[in-house]
């Protein structure tokens, strides 16, 4: 059967159809996706905002840790310092630390040097002579009379035999001359196992306390015991600013959040930081949790999706085959009576039609009496024969339809419509004339045709109906024989 408009327009209605189920499947499955991923953008957001206002918080917090451990140990070099510049010559150490005056917990040592370097006192006991003029803290403040409060890097106590950091202060004669220096020496680790709070700062936080000079006076990570006196990173040079950092710690490997704080006082910088996976920990759950089920709506979607479109590719057949049942004629395949003149009132109906329109009524010649005479089977295969050739000779030109019984219509729609309609016509008359052939007891089955084109103001009834006349006319001449209508509506011979 030729494809017809209509029948394009159909299946191009179905196509849509198949595609609407799978397309709003899509667009679903893109919205949720990016909902979720948007939702899942804005709690990681707003978990790294949080960790980072908890980093400056614990920073702030270890800021004021360290500067009251170096208030307190300053207070009793100060004491100290004073006490002894008043009555060298009387002043007890051990007096003030049997009064309370020096802490254990603040202070784990308290020593006096001379002006030559020579331990004079100290509140661990020690024998033998003890030069500390090599130190640094001594140094400093024997060259530099302004130096206020030292910090020194962590050593090895010579009386303690302990890692300290030694906080020293100069000691004044009464001419202002150097007269030697007060040490005070307290356990690097104080400084972070004094303040470390795992509840805080998770199991891999990290805080730290820095000189400015180039070494760690003290670093906490985790679990792990403080580490004292080891040499500071490159990449922790840049805590000497204050401010908030992401952080790939080179000593352990681990990522953090870090904020620091800087100590221009005392040339020191803090540090805290906090793990970047340990903060996001609830987050990867909540994401694990909403991926499982984004996917497995997902799954769901696309099976129903899958199963509906299914159904209506099912249902568009049985329609489509409805369709054509309802449209085709069952025993020659042609377009039956409804169909071929739904397509000549589509092509009448067209602007400009007039001139471009053209109707062939085609009538066998004394079929009746062929039915009577050799049967109806015979004739339904003169009906398949003649039907086979008016579809092979009209190719694309026309489409050909079965009105009934032995009576047949084509349908033109070209430029120039009457003189492919003069062609068409001669084609079938010699496409007739050929020998039936087969088992057919006929040999040759003529026709009569009748043309008729469309004129402005014409329906596609008067279409017909002028065809129609042609073809009785045609008729009327003998076997074989084609008429066409004129503009005036009279029938030429």
């Amino acid at each position: 059967m030729e494809r017809t408009p209509y029948d394009a327009n159909s299946r191009s209605s179905s196509h849509r159809a198949l595609i609407l189920v799978p397309a709003l499947t899509v667009f679903v499955l893109a919205v949720l996706w990016i909902t979720i991923l948007l939702r899942l953008h804005v709690e990681k957001a707003a978990v790294m905002h949080d960790t980072r206002v908890a980093a400056r918080t614990l920073a702030d917090a270890l800021e004021t840790h360290t500067l009251k451990t170096i208030h307190d140990v300053d207070e009793i070099a100060l004491l100290v310092k004073y006490g002894y510049e008043s009555s060298p010559q009387t002043f007890d150490l051990t007096r003030y630390q049997r009064y309370g005056l020096i802490s254990a917990d603040t202070a784990l040592q308290v020593t006096l040097a001379g002006a030559d370097g020579r331990v004079i006192a100290s509140t661990i006991p020690f024998s033998g002579a003890v030069d500390l003029s090599d130190r640094a803290h001594f140094r400093i403040h024997r060259q530099r009379a302004d130096a206020g409060l030292f910090i020194s890097q962590p050593v090895i106590g010579r009386i303690s035999k302990q890692w300290s950091v030694q906080a020293t202060r100069r000691i004044n004669r009464a001419d202002g001359s150097f007269g030697g220096v007060v040490i005070v020496s307290e356990d690097p680790a104080y400084l972070t196992d004094g303040f470390y709070n795992s509840a805080a700062l998770g199991d891999h936080g990290m805080i730290a306390v820095l000189s400015g000079r180039g070494f760690m006076l003290s670093r906490r990570a985790g679990d792990a015991p403080s580490k004292t006196g080891d040499v500071m990173p490159t990449s922790y040079m840049t805590f000497r600013k204050t401010g908030v950092d992401d952080f790939a710690d080179p000593l352990d490997h681990v990522e953090r959040i870090v904020a620091s704080r800087q100590l221009d006082r005392y040339g020191l910088t803090v540090v805290a930081g906090l793990s970047v996976d340990e903060a996001l920990d609830d987050y990867f759950r909540m994401r694990r949790v909403y991926v499982t089920m984004a996917t497995v709506i997902s799954v769901l979607l696309a099976g129903l999706s899958a199963w509906i479109t299914s159904l209506i590719g099912k249902l568009l057949k049985g329609k489509d085959a409805l369709r054509r049942l309802s449209q085709t004629d069952r025993l020659t395949g042609l377009p039956n009576r409804g169909q071929i003149m739904d397509l000549l009132d589509e092509a009448v109906a067209a602007p400009g039609s007039a001139g471009k329109v053209a109707a062939i009524f085609i009538d066998l010649d004394n079929f009746k009496d062929l039915n009577d005479t050799f049967g109806h089977q015979c004739g339904d295969e003169i009906l398949v024969t003649v039907a086979a050739r008016l579809r092979g000779t009209v190719e694309a030109r026309a489409i050909a339809g079965r009105l009934g019984g032995d009576e047949f219509l084509l349908v033109i729609r070209a430029e120039g419509a009457h003189g492919v309609a003069e062609q068409i016509v001669g084609d079938v008359l010699a496409a007739l004339a050929m020998p039936l052939g087969g088992r057919l007891a006929v040999g040759v089955v003529t026709a009569s045709l009748g043309t008729s084109v469309l004129e402005a103001g014409d329906t596609s009834r008067e279409l017909i109906r002028k065809a129609d006349l042609a073809m009785y006319q045609a008729k009327a001449r003998g076997q074989s024989c084609r008429s066409q209508t004129k503009s005036d509506g009279a029938i030429a011979a």
